[in-house]
């Protein structure tokens, strides 16, 4: 059984299709909800399920985090412009257990959802902002059989070291990424890309002039796009 608390949002009474959407560090469920209710409006027959957490934030007790990053990097000099790309992508390999560890149980939170709604996972869409674009990422690249797509708002790769040795099904990945972001940094865009073709990982990427490391409403309309294509 799931360690997650969650919240679920329908626009159905037999929903077909199912989009888990995880949040990012130092934020909770509430955060999405404008988001969500932009995907609700337009994508149909869908549950949407939002797990929280259960980990305090380390740099807020009122939020939430997946995996710890203080200890990582106290200077937080990933978000400083002057750090090499290759240097970010490095800090971020150090949480390969941890990010590893969440992802088998968020996994296991998806595959209880899908069973309880009879949803597959060829009709299951995982998304994330930030650190929880990471996740979803390494969540969608480690499950026993492939989703419908991967969708990383202002994400990168993380844990590369043992999601290498982890990789299980190859599902699309779309990357949505602010060009003036410097949180995650947009620069390491290219080395997300330049990853997934070396493991044979399709993907597409949409870049938002001038946005910095927030969710806008066009990268939902952009997303629902996306899946109405797959579904037609």
């Amino acid at each position: 059984m799931s360690i997650f608390s969650y919240k679920s949002y329908s626009n159905s009474n037999k929903p077909k299709k199912l989009v888990f959407f995880l949040h990012g560090y130092n934020s909770c469920v509430e955060d999405l909800e404008p988001s969500i209710d932009i995907l609700k409006q337009h994508i149909k027959d869908c549950l949407f399920i939002v797990p929280s957490s259960s980990m305090v934030c380390e740099r807020n007790n009122l939020k939430k985090q997946w995996f710890a990053l203080t200890d990582i990097d106290p200077e937080r000099k990933r978000r400083k412009i002057e750090t090499p790309t290759d240097e970010i992508i490095e800090m971020y390999n150090k949480t390969s257990s941890r990010i590893s560890k969440v992802a088998k149980d968020v996994n296991l939170l998806i595959s209880e959802i899908q069973k309880e709604y009879n949803i597959s996972d060829k009709n299951t869409y995982v998304m994330g902002f930030s650190q929880g674009a990471m996740l979803a990422i390494y969540v969608s690249l480690t499950r026993d059989n492939e989703i419908a797509g991967a969708f990383s708002f202002a994400g990168t790769i993380c844990g590369k070291d043992s999601l290498e040795k982890e990789i299980k099904s190859y599902p699309n990945v779309y990357l949505f990424h602010g060009t003036s972001d410097l949180f995650v940094q947009y620069k390491t865009l290219e080395y997300t890309k330049s990853w997934l073709d070396k493991h044979d990982i399709s993907w597409e990427a949409i870049e938002y002039d001038d946005i910095e490391h927030y969710l806008i409403d066009d990268e939902m309309y952009d997303a629902i796009e996306i899946i109405k294509r797959k579904a037609s």
